[in-house]
């Protein structure tokens, strides 16, 4: 996801500007992990989890019925 500038306040206090900051606060609070939190890929959502060797290549981890782990390299 690229990251977007919040929108700058007006000169007056604004309700509606306080309300879409909230707003847009919390929606992207919604889209990081937090410490301690259970994170769950592949499901419906085809969600992928990515690692990033030292060198640069992404490998793509996947687990099968069995709970055997692989790594892909992806682009």
């Amino acid at each position: 996801m690229a990251r977007r500038a919040l929108t700058r306040p007006g000169p007056v206090f604004n309700t509606e500007y306080q309300n879409y900051l909230v707003s847009e606060i919390e929606y992207r609070d919604g889209l990081t992990f937090k410490k301690g939190e259970r994170i769950e890929a592949n499901g419906p959502d085809q969600t992928e989890l990515v690692l990033i060797s030292p060198n640069g290549t992404k490998y793509k981890v996947e687990v099968d019925d069995s709970g055997n782990l692989s790594a892909t390299a992806t682009v």
